[in-house]
């Protein structure tokens, strides 16, 4: 990981720390809040955008430290940029509850451990 590497790290767990802090706690609130989803959404794309600047930046170093979830995140900021409608609330309230809190532990461990 090289100093280019690092900003974009740091939004990306910004953006993850704010997902955590807008999710609600059961799937019923998520599901009734539309403002909240619009958010959460807004979050997830910044994160897929600031993974794919670092696929552009190294992609090397990209395809060495990403997992299957890094590609979904970035194919994913591509359905909210384009296909807004076709987005499954319940999918999205699945991967920010069971799969979010791994992934910012893994952003987290590359900042301490560069």
């Amino acid at each position: 990981m090289t100093k280019a590497h690092i900003p974009h790290l740091l939004i990306i767990l910004e953006s993850c720390a704010a997902i955590s802090q807008y999710s609600p706690a059961t799937l019923q609130n998520y599901l009734g809040n539309p403002m909240v989803q619009d958010a959460i959404l807004m979050r997830l794309q910044v994160i897929g955008e600031h993974l794919a600047k670092l696929r552009q930046i190294d992609s090397e170093w990209f395809a060495s430290v990403a997992d299957q979830g890094w590609y979904e995140i970035i194919g994913l900021r591509n359905v909210i940029s384009h296909g807004y409608e076709e987005i499954d609330p319940q999918k999205i309230w699945a991967a920010i509850t069971l799969d979010l809190p791994h992934f910012a532990d893994r952003i987290e461990s590359m900042l301490d451990h560069p």
